[in-house]
């Protein structure tokens, strides 16, 4: 199989769903269920979302270098959830592919991928911090000229006289006194640096939920194996039991055969017998 080309498929409600991924960049999905095709289309994002009103909906799910991560199954009273993301059924890559390689690591490693989405995260932050850095100093250096614009002169404005108004005494609210409560000053770091922090901590969440998604999507693959193999188990020994059946109707047949050539050769000895014979 081309690395260019990735295949996902799976059986859901008795509907066999195939998807088809072509392409690096611009990439061109193919949606069958049942043989049937559903959708087609080009587009280079990297989270595609793919909608039938029949079918429901897929979303496809690669990363910023082109790597198939995953497609997932939405069924058509799961809009909500498959705007968010969250929910649905993953479909199966294709054994041997880049998705099911990448799906196997996130479950073989979880803490090294939780690790490296968090640091990804990390390297965001302070990417973005950096680059800011980086053009401040930039421009510090470069000496723009000074460039005097002729600007009109403005007449001045006449005073306009204002109403006095009367003054309205309000009444004076006694607010008690509130206790003076001390803020830790981790609290106070956190506050002051959230916008560093919570990248770091998003990407720490999703890393999890991701961990979660693949789990339960190899634990249900695995029991609908074990399904099917324990069905082709059962089968096996009744097809076994018919033949066993069917060779001993055909041997009881040729013993009654053999037994029915023995009268008929006693039945011809008995007049033979009477004759002399």
């Amino acid at each position: 199989m081309s690395k260019k080309v990735q295949i996902w498929s799976r059986t859901i409600s008795g509907h066999t769903h195939h998807l088809e991924v072509t392409g690096e960049i611009v990439r061109r999905f193919v949606w069958t269920v049942d043989g049937e095709e559903v959708l087609t289309r080009k587009t280079s994002d990297d989270r595609a979302r793919l909608e039938s009103k029949e079918h429901g909906s897929l979303l496809v799910i690669h990363s910023g270098l082109g790597t198939p991560r995953r497609a997932t199954y939405f069924e058509p009273g799961e809009d909500l959830a498959g705007m968010a993301g969250i929910g649905g059924t993953d479909l199966t890559p294709e054994p041997e592919s880049r998705a099911a390689a990448y799906e196997r690591r996130v479950i073989d490693h979880p803490k090294r991928y939780a690790l490296i989405e968090t640091l990804g995260g990390a390297a965001g932050v302070v990417g973005g911090i950096v680059a800011a850095m980086v053009v401040a100093w930039i421009i510090a250096r470069i000496s723009l000229p000074d460039i005097d614009l002729p600007l009109p002169n403005l007449p001045d404005l006449p005073d306009l006289p204002l109403p006095d108004l009367p003054s309205i005494p309000w009444p004076s609210i006694p607010w008690p006194d509130l206790p003076n409560v001390q803020v830790p000053e981790w609290v106070k770091w956190v506050a002051n640096h959230l916008k560093y922090v919570w990248p770091v901590v998003l990407a720490f969440v999703l890393a999890q939920g991701e961990i979660k998604r693949r789990r339960k999507h190899a634990e249900a693959s695995a029991a609908q194996a074990e399904a099917s193999g324990t069905s082709a188990e059962t089968s096996r020994p009744l097809a076994e039991k018919a033949a066993d059946d069917a060779s001993a109707d055909a041997s009881d047949a040729s013993a009654d055969a053999s037994d029915a050539s023995t009268d008929g050769g006693d039945a011809s000895a008995e007049p033979g017998q009477r004759r002399g014979l």
